[in-house]
């Protein structure tokens, strides 16, 4: 049978399997194996079985559980897809990807779904399916992973929390950008006009990600521009909200087409950064060790996804 992991302890509210598989055609529901799996992360077994199913590994927690299970099928060589369920706080993962917010509904479209060659970047070696990230960021992700509870609630009050104290970074570069790409029709003509030149990179920032596809999680664009095809890392800036821009700007974070001072945006090959003290970082929401250098790489169409037909790429 095909395993259905679920990580009991991700997400704001209690998972239950049997409810899960009750909303599912019987057809399916006989296919499907829950079981439960959380830290110290053993997916081995799990991988063996899902491979003799024919794949993929279902997976149903939130961003950091579908982390762990990204880098067990990697050290694996990737022998089945990852399909990610909807089964945390944020679930940035599965928003990017387009994957219904529903769980029966997300676990029917990826069974009869599609598989996908995503990027796979990597922090100093150290594989991410989403976005990293150090700054403001990765102190909310610290201190969320340290809190007793879950839930959007708790994430926003931390974040206010955090707002006003944490200072800015200042980063040195070495890195290598793709050239511009040339617009091939009307529409990215207009595109390209509305949107302007690429940024510089930024010697100063309060947040700065590294995304591999647009969403953080929660339904916050970080990244609208990502493409986890193109062989391109996004890096995004926020800069600290004021008080007036938690009214006029932030909302428009919120919006796939939302356009604010507070982000800037640009694309990235590979990246050396170095800063004046090692900072904390995060990997897919997960808190990452501090570090004074980063290099930043991407590895094009080096992931398996299982995706379901409302993704984009």
């Amino acid at each position: 049978m095909l395993p259905l992991l679920y990580n009991p302890g991700s997400g704001p509210s209690a998972k239950d399997p049997n409810a899960l598989l009750a909303r599912l055609p019987a057809e399916l529901r006989a296919r499907l194996e829950p079981i439960a799996l959380g830290p110290p992360w053993d997916f081995t077994p799990l991988i063996e079985q899902a491979v003799a199913a024919g794949g993929p590994l279902l997976v149903w927690g939130g961003d950091g559980t579908l982390h762990h299970a990204a880098r067990a099928l990697i050290q694996a060589g990737c022998p089945v897809p990852l399909a990610a369920l909807p089964g945390g706080s944020g679930n940035g993962l599965v928003r990017g990807l387009r994957t219904p917010l529903e769980t029966a509904g997300a676990l029917e479209n990826l069974l009869l779904g599609r598989e996908l060659r995503i990027d796979l970047p990597r922090l100093d070696g150290v594989p991410f399916l989403n976005i990293c990230g150090t700054g403001f960021e990765a102190a909310v992700a610290h201190g969320f992973d340290a809190m007793p509870g879950r839930g959007f609630l708790r994430y926003a009050q931390l974040c206010l929390r955090l707002w006003r104290k944490h200072p800015e970074l200042r980063v040195a570069w070495d890195a290598a950008r793709p050239d511009p790409a040339a617009p091939k029709s009307v529409g990215e003509k207009l595109r390209a006009a509305w949107l302007g030149p690429e940024p510089e990179l930024p010697e100063r920032a309060w947040s700065l990600s590294f995304a591999n596809l647009p969403q953080y999680g929660s339904g916050l664009w970080i990244a609208p521009g990502a493409d986890p095809t193109d062989g391109i890392l996004q890096w995004v800036k926020l800069k600290r909200p004021g008080i007036l821009d938690l009214v006029s700007d932030v909302p428009q974070l919120f919006r796939e087409g939302g356009r604010t001072h507070l982000r800037q945006e640009g694309r990235l090959l590979r990246a050396m950064l170095r800063f004046d003290a090692p900072l904390p970082w995060h990997l897919d929401g997960e808190p990452a060790p501090a570090r004074d250098r980063a290099e930043l790489t991407v590895e094009k169409g080096a992931f398996r996804m299982q995706v379901t037909g409302n993704c984009p790429w």
